[in-house]
């Protein structure tokens, strides 16, 4: 198994130390990712701060990521099945080689680990990551499925949904986080099976409640605030599920009875919470319905 990189600076730290951006520049790049969201190495280039090749080349040094060029690449065709097209487009990567259990994937932004995690899920094989721009991977999502991707499209809620779905109440519930990324979505108290991908591991837990933007699991298992966690969620069963990538925002930690041969004893567990950093179209559909459903 190709073992992950730790990843312990972000890609706006890594910038300032190079002496490629400045803290204010850093500061505005991050208000308008504050705004618009997407990829805040994205807003950097758009602003000016710093050219696709100077974020290749850095996280390419720090993170021992091997550029590739992909203009003259060539992709066959049941490499390029591999991954679904919507996270293809809306991740801006691509899969390029596959040699044994090892799928070679090129990335503009490869220090979301969830993503990496979740890749190995869905294809069954290792993933090893190579560094590429964002128009390189643009064009050479264009050239191979320039066709399809007309056919790709946002899902949309009207305003009745939005009005039943929303509340003056956030999903993250706590004093001392104020972040941007609190929620203000209804949260529906449902128990529900969900498994997590952590460590190369998968691990099973119970949904506390779950919302459009977010869920929160009772877990034995340890996993720190900002990991960015593979889980998938059984609305209703196995074959109901949606795949998602979460962020994780709140750990606490508390005691659970157990019975075990008749007796009762306190096992240390934790309530992780975090909101959806990626979900698919399909499955955001899904889980609307569910949502729809439960609601009371």
């Amino acid at each position: 198994m190709i073992p992950f990189r730790t990843v312990r600076k972000k890609i706006g730290e890594l910038l300032i130390e190079r002496n490629i951006i400045t803290q204010g520049q850093l500061n505005l790049a991050l208000e308008e990712h504050r705004k618009k969201g997407g990829y805040l190495s994205q807003h950097m280039i758009a602003l000016g701060f710093a050219t696709e090749l100077d974020i290749a080349t850095c996280l390419s040094n720090q993170y021992n990521f091997a550029y590739l060029p992909l203009k003259n690449f060539s992709i066959a065709s049941g490499i390029l099945e591999l991954i679904p097209l919507k996270w293809i487009k809306i991740y801006t990567l691509i899969p390029v080689d596959r040699i044994c259990n090892v799928l070679s994937v090129a990335m503009a932004d490869p220090l979301n680990e969830g993503i990496i995690q979740m890749l190995q899920r869905i294809t069954n094989c290792d993933i090893e990551v190579f560094i590429s721009t964002y128009s390189e991977l643009n064009e050479v999502i264009n050239r191979y499925f320039g066709g399809k991707l007309k056919y790709l499209k946002e899902i949309y809620l009207d305003a009745k949904d939005l009005d039943k779905i929303k509340t003056a109440n956030e999903f993250i519930q706590t004093k001392i986080y104020t972040g941007r990324d609190r929620r203000e979505y209804i949260r529906i108290d449902k128990e529900l099976n969900i498994s997590y991908y952590f460590h190369g591991k998968t691990f099973q837990a119970k949904t506390k409640n779950i919302s459009y933007g977010g869920v929160s699991f009772i877990s034995n298992v340890f996993v720190p605030v900002d990991t960015d966690l593979a889980c998938k969620i059984y609305l209703k069963d196995e074959q109901y599920h949606i795949d998602v990538v979460m962020n994780i925002l709140r750990v606490q930690a508390e005691d659970e009875l157990e019975r075990k041969d008749s007796e009762e004893f306190k096992r240390e567990c934790y309530e992780i919470a975090g909101i959806f950093d990626f979900i698919t179209v399909e499955e955001r559909e899904s889980l609307i319905s569910f949502l729809k459903e439960n609601i009371p």
